[in-house]
C-alpha cells in the first residue's frame, strides 16, 4: 500500500522524544534496531488537536483490546487516524498499560540516574517527554491522552489484573501505520511503564513514505466497524 518514495528517514534514539505531522495517505514505518524496542505514542488531528486518539472507542468499536494488522486507531469523532497496515511483531501493541512518570522510572530501574548526576543522560519518563513535545504545539497537561504503546503488550489475567507480557520485539521488527487524516504524531522512546530492570530502550528507525491514493479494495479485509470509520473519515475530506 505504501509508495516507494521515502520522504523522511531518521533514527529515534533511546529515551528521546519525537513529533511530526503525518499527511493523509502517508505511511510511517517504525523499525526496532535492537531486541528491546519500546515506544509510547500520542496522536491528534493536526488540523484540530481537540480531536485526538480515543483508546476506549478504538477498543469498543472493534470489540478487541488487542491490536494488530488490519485494526484501526480511532478518534473521538469515530474517524480513522491511523490504520495498522504492517506488523511483524505478532501483535505487540498495548492500549491498556499507560505511560511512565518520574516516580515509576525511579522505582522500576536500577540506579539513580537523575539530571543532577547524569545531565542529559538521565532516565527520562514518558510524561516528561510528552509534556515537552506537545508544548511545542501550544498544548499542555490538559491535552495529555491515553497513549498507545508499541513493541510491547499487556496481558489481562484473572479478569482484570494487568501483566506485562515478557515477549519483546526482535531486532528488525517493523510496525507500519498509514494515516487517514493529517495526524500530529508524538513519540517517546522510553521503557514501558510496567517494565523493570535495566533502562535501555532500543533505538528505532523512522521512515515515512510518500502519500498514496486510497482504494476501497485496500481495506476489504477490515471489519465492518473499521469500514464505517473509513467512511466517516472520507466524508470529512470530501
Amino acid at each position: 500500500m505504501k509508495s516507494e518514495k521515502i520522504v523522511l528517514n531518521e533514527i529515534l534514539y533511546s529515551s528521546v522524544k519525537w513529533s511530526k505531522r503525518i499527511k493523509r495517505g502517508q505511511t510511517i514505518q517504525l523499525k526496532a534496531l535492537d531486541d528491546n524496542a519500546s515506544l509510547s505514542a500520542m496522536f491528534y488531528n493536526s488540523s484540530n488537536v481537540a480531536e485526538r486518539f480515543n483508546s476506549a472507542d478504538t477498543v469498543k468499536v472493534q470489540w478487541n483490546a488487542f491490536l494488530g494488522k488490519k485494526k484501526v486507531l480511532l478518534s473521538e469523532m469515530g474517524r480513522v487516524l491511523f490504520a495498522i497496515t504492517g506488523d511483524t511483531t505478532d501483535g505487540l501493541f498495548d492500549i491498556l498499560g499507560g505511560i511512565s512518570n518520574p516516580r515509576v522510572i525511579k522505582e522500576n530501574f536500577e540506579g539513580d540516574a537523575t539530571y543532577e548526576s547524569c545531565r542529559n543522560g538521565y532516565f527520562k519518563s514518558d510524561r516528561e517527554n510528552f509534556l515537552i513535545e506537545i508544548g511545542k504545539y501550544g498544548m499542555g497537561k490538559k491535552d495529555m491522552i491515553p497513549a498507545l504503546n508499541l513493541f510491547r503488550k499487556v496481558d489481562v489475567k484473572e479478569g482484570s489484573k494487568l501483566e506485562l507480557n515478557p515477549r519483546c520485539a526482535k531486532k528488525g521488527d517493523v510496525i507500519e501505520l498509514t494515516a487517514h487524516m493529517d495526524v500530529l504524531l508524538v513519540l517517546s522512546n522510553t521503557p514501558h511503564a510496567m517494565d523493570k530492570g535495566t533502562y535501555n530502550p532500543s533505538d528505532v528507525e523512522i521512515t515515512i513514505f510518500d502519500s498514496i491514493d486510497f482504494k476501497d479494495e485496500d481495506y476489504v479485509d477490515f471489519s465492518d466497524e473499521a469500514k464505517r470509520g473509513f467512511q466517516n473519515t472520507n466524508r470529512y475530506f470530501a
